[in-house]
């Protein structure tokens, strides 16, 4: 008996510790003494080309009208929650392991070069096993996305929102996906920077800071409070306030998740969403809390990485 009740006890603890999460002291993957470097490169004009060649085409079809009727189509034959819950978790989850794959291949090959001259710390990376890294990684997505998308969908409905099977025009998916794009910059800022917070740092946030080296998977490497509420609640917090169209809801998700994997992933790329400023918080801990860096400026929060010269090395 006492042989079951300690197994018992023993998977009892281990189903709470993979379900609710839970790390290991940072530093327990990695020698903290071995050296590595951190390169400040500043935000380059051209760091907005990427999205310009992923969303630019959506928004030029649009304006065509030609997918008016397939898209009346799809909205009428597909039922509402598998529009608002599926349809998100596919093209997340398409475009999150295609990203991650094929910065995972630049991580260890520095191939092609014109990726990998772009990384940002060199030296020993500071990071969890990729096998410990995908694990937790997909618990967050296989269990607790679907959820969250539930709930999301559930607060829509609630609000009387409906997928409409007329598509937005063109002026008014620009304004939704600013709207969305502004509510994140605030809503990301203002839970990273209270997980900061001594207890929730100790206890929730410092699973993501396992990767002192920051990666492309890193982004979803979290605590599944984190995940729920900073992660999750950054890019559905705008969804439920503004109730926009699910165009609007499929490419914010889109964009969203791309920025979120590019500033992650630890390059520095010019024609790229600007990673310098989220590594040097992966690098540094204790400042640079937002996206872009707009609030850090205004509250103050970026001391030192706004004293740092174009090249500088730390």
């Amino acid at each position: 008996v006492g042989v079951r009740r300690g197994s018992w006890g023993s998977l009892r603890v281990r189903l709470s510790r993979l379900v609710i999460g839970g790390g290991r002291a940072h530093g327990a993957y990695f020698d903290e003494r071995s050296p590595i470097g951190f390169t400040y490169t500043r935000p380059p004009l051209t760091q907005h080309a990427l999205l310009t060649v992923v969303l630019g085409p959506v928004f030029a079809v649009l304006g065509l009208g030609v997918l008016d009727g397939p898209w009346a189509a799809l909205v009428e034959a597909v039922p509402g929650p598998l529009l608002v819950i599926g349809g998100p978790w596919v093209l997340h989850q398409a475009l999150f392991w295609t990203v991650v794959g094929l910065f995972h291949v630049v991580d260890t090959t520095d191939r092609p070069a014109f990726i990998a001259r772009h990384r940002i710390q060199d030296g020993p990376g500071r990071m969890p096993p990729l096998r410990v890294a995908v694990r937790r990684v997909l618990l967050n997505q296989i269990l607790w996305a679907p959820l969250m998308l539930a709930l999301m969908a559930g607060l829509l409905h609630a609000r009387g929102w409906r997928p409409s099977a007329v598509l937005p025009s063109v002026p008014v998916l620009a304004a939704e996906m600013l709207g969305l794009t502004a509510c994140a910059v605030v809503i990301f800022y203002t839970t990273h920077r209270f997980l900061h917070r001594p207890w929730w740092m100790r206890h929730v946030h410092r699973v993501h800071h396992e990767f002192t080296t920051s990666r492309a998977i890193a982004c979803e490497y979290t605590h599944p409070v984190e995940f729920c509420v900073g992660n999750f609640g950054t890019l559905a917090g705008g969804v439920v306030l503004l109730a926009p169209s699910l165009l609007a809801i499929w490419l914010f998700t889109v964009a969203s998740i791309l920025v979120i994997l590019v500033h992650h992933a630890g390059y520095a790329l010019p024609w790229a969403p600007w990673a310098v400023h989220h590594d040097w918080h992966h690098y540094r801990s204790r400042e640079a809390f937002g996206t872009i860096g707009v609030l850090d400026r205004l509250l103050g929060t970026d001391a030192e990485l706004a004293s740092l010269e174009h090249g500088e090395r730390r």
